[in-house]
């Protein structure tokens, strides 16, 4: 028997981005689940401690994802959802609508660039291509068998890839069209690097399959053989597919013996954990009645299935899609792998969208069968269709997406049908309604619809549907400029505020927002947290004149190293947003302590110049980004002007001779001073 590669899912991406960061992510899945998704997978692609509990994990991510330069999105089927937790964080969540099937496709696209800069200061970009079957689910990553492929190209490569890949993302952009709330914004980043890339024209190079891309332009079978030629004729197939037609026969498995004749066929049966087929027992029995032209039933060693290492635990459910060929002698394997089972959906034009790579891989020995021989016919015949248990009303056409920072929401209608009476529901109570909007096209809603939505959008982004089925339908709502969302799990004082922009390092702020992070007792991975907070000096340099000047300026280094890198979004959660850390979050919080009579009033006053003195320096530098965000920068101006408020506090005291020292005071303090130069010795 083979020696069949395995590895954990997880581990295999993190060894391929050992010593680079993460620069944009595409993730294009059928299934999806939000919250396992932000919590147990994107961790793997952000190199950065995390705490054990969820909440505080969340606060962690968020922090981290603004540092990605460019966005990360998730395309998913709008029938996919899985309904285990909403969304919470700032990625983009895009549902398709594949009209004559499902979307399919199972891709992660990672456009790195290396930690370390080189001695021209330049970082060097790769992008990492992974096709694979399992879906953006607990079961996808933690669970079923699953099968994987990654690719590495890097700048300036002549890849056979590029092509088909740039073919694939042009396709997926205009399917999608304007549903995607930043234009694209990750995957345009990723067709631009692909185009600083070669095309490599020759299928072969040594007498070696040069890797193919396959996203359904032709049928499977004439993808194989345009790549191939005539070198998988004669060869032996084994073919692993957990789903098939609902047939007494196989269209597909006939047209592979008939185009490539192989020398003997081997189908994995897959089963339940109690032994029952899940194919129909017409198809069992067609297979079985090939056996005299070499073709019969087959099933994975033991200890590929076993969830443990005793005899009796439960086995792993087999979801992977592989199609391999290989020849004893002369040694030679070539796998497609990706996400197409054995169907007619999968391997037709017209049919589902579908992806998948050909690769041959160098055997060290001669290649031998991965699947065993299958036994005694099943009792029991329980088939299954390829939705993987979703219905077609388990989704809904209308999507909705709500604006953070304007406090807006639009609904977008995916068909060209008028629209149903629609009613938008949150555990069982009404929102609001959809009516009479058009197709395809994002209509604005009402202000009942858009507070409705700000309101519930702070607890959860999964809504319910009903109107557009006979069922209802999941629907999650794509949030925008996250960067104004509230945190509400921090409530940091103006001073915590001042103290958390002078921490230097990844670590000191990860102990500081799980210092100041109240975690609920149910949440998971409470009792791991320690039930206090740290203790806090109230009189230290961060809470008078000294600390304040080194926390704006710690602030302004860190706004102007993002804008010099390229992470505007960064520059805008910092700037413009209301997290826990954002200058408009300090300004509120400053407002109130003003308005409550808490606090200190002059160093409100001093927190209040200095945000001025920041923002004039920043708008004059970085005039473009300020013109890119104006809405932001007038509202976080209208905050600035508050100043006269606290003013009027230090006024009140001295009304004589105050208004004239304050005058002189702020005349001098909001001038950037110039560095004197080092003396020459």
């Amino acid at each position: 028997m083979a020696d069949i590669k395995r590895e954990v899912l997880s581990e295999h991406f993190q060894k391929k981005m050992d010593g680079r960061r993460l620069v944009a992510a595409l993730f294009l899945t059928f299934r999806f689940d939000p919250a396992f998704f932000e919590q147990e997978v994107l961790p793997v692609f952000l190199d950065i401690p995390l705490s054990h509990a969820a909440a505080i994990k969340l606060v962690q991510l968020e922090d981290a994802l603004r540092t990605i330069p460019r966005s990360i999105a998730v395309y998913y089927d709008q029938n996919g959802l899985v309904p285990e937790g909403p969304a919470k964080l700032d990625v983009k969540r895009i549902a398709v609508r594949h009209r004559t099937g499902i979307f399919h496709p199972k891709n992660v696209f990672l456009l790195m660039e290396d930690v370390e800069a080189d001695d021209n200061g330049k970082r060097e970009k790769a992008l990492l291509v992974a096709s694979m079957s399992a879906n953006l689910t607990q079961s996808g990553w933690w669970e079923n068998v699953e099968v994987c492929h990654v690719e590495e190209i890097r700048d300036g490569d002549a890849t056979r890839l590029r092509g088909d890949i740039i073919g694939f993302l042009d396709g997926l952009e205009r399917r999608v069209g304007d549903k995607s709330p930043d234009r694209h914004d990750g995957l345009r980043a990723i067709r631009e690097f692909l185009r600083r890339t070669g095309q490599r024209q020759q299928r072969t190079s040594g007498g070696l399959l040069h890797p193919h891309f396959f996203y359904g332009r032709s049928t499977v079978v004439e993808f194989l053989r345009e790549a191939c030629g005539r070198s998988l004729d004669g060869a032996c197939l084994e073919i692993i597919s957990p789903y098939f037609d609902v047939m007494p026969e196989s269209a597909p498995l006939k047209e592979l013996i008939s185009r490539f004749h192989p020398r003997e066929v081997r189908v994995f049966l897959p089963r339940k954990n109690s032994g029952e087929a899940l194919c129909s027992p017409e198809l069992y029995e067609w297979v079985r009645s090939l056996e005299a032209d070499g073709v019969c039933w087959g099933r994975l060693p033991k200890d590929i299935l076993r969830c443990g290492k005793g005899e009796e635990v439960k086995q792993r459910f087999v979801h992977a899609k592989v199609y391999r060929f290989f020849t004893p002698q002369p040694k030679r394997e070539i796998l497609f792998v990706g996400s197409a089972n054995l169907t007619r959906a999968a391997h037709q034009t017209g049919g589902n969208l579908e992806t998948g790579f050909l690769v041959e891989v160098k055997p060290s020995r001669r290649p031998e069968w991965w699947l065993e021989i299958e036994g005694p016919r099943p009792k029991i015949f329980e088939p299954r269709s390829e939705d993987e248990g979703t219905a077609s009303s388990s989704g809904t056409r209308l999507s909705i997406r709500f604006s953070w920072n304007t406090g807006s929401a639009q609904a977008y209608w995916d068909d060209a049908a008028p629209v149903p009476r629609l009613s938008v529901e949150c555990q069982g109570v009404q929102l609001f309604e959809v009516e009479a909007i058009p197709s395809r096209v994002w209509t604005t809603l009402d202000a009942t619809a858009c507070d409705e939505l700000q309101r519930i959008l702070r607890s959860t982004s999964m809504l319910t549907v009903l109107g557009d089925g006979p069922e209802p339908g999941l629907l999650l709502v794509q949030e925008e400029a996250m960067s104004h969302k509230p945190s509400i799990l921090l409530d940091l004082s103006p001073a915590e505020i001042l103290r958390y922009w002078s921490l230097l390092t990844v670590e000191q702020r990860a102990a500081a927002i799980e210092a100041h992070t109240v975690v609920p007792l149910d949440d998971e991975g409470a009792a791991l947290v320690a039930p206090f907070q740290l203790l806090a000096d109230h009189n230290t340099l961060f809470d008078r004149f000294a600390g304040i000047f080194h926390a704006f300026g710690c602030l302004e280094r860190s706004a102007r190293e993002a804008l010099r890198e390229g992470k505007k979004r960064e520059a805008t959660y910092r700037i413009f947003g209301q997290k826990y850390d954002s200058l408009g979050n300090l300004l509120t919080r400053v407002m109130k302590e003003n308005a409550d009579s808490k606090g200190d009033a002059v160093e409100h006053y001093l927190i209040m110049l200095c945000a001025h003195q920041v923002v004039d320096e920043l708008k004059r530098d970085h005039s473009e980004f300020w013109q890119e965000y104006a809405e932001d920068a007038r509202s976080l101006r209208l905050q600035l002007d508050a100043v006269s408020q606290v003013r009027g506090c230090l006024v009140a005291r001295d009304p004589d001779r105050m208004p004239k020292f304050l005058t002189w005071f702020e005349h001098w303090f909001l001038q950037r001073a110039t560095p004197v130069g080092k003396e020459e010795p």
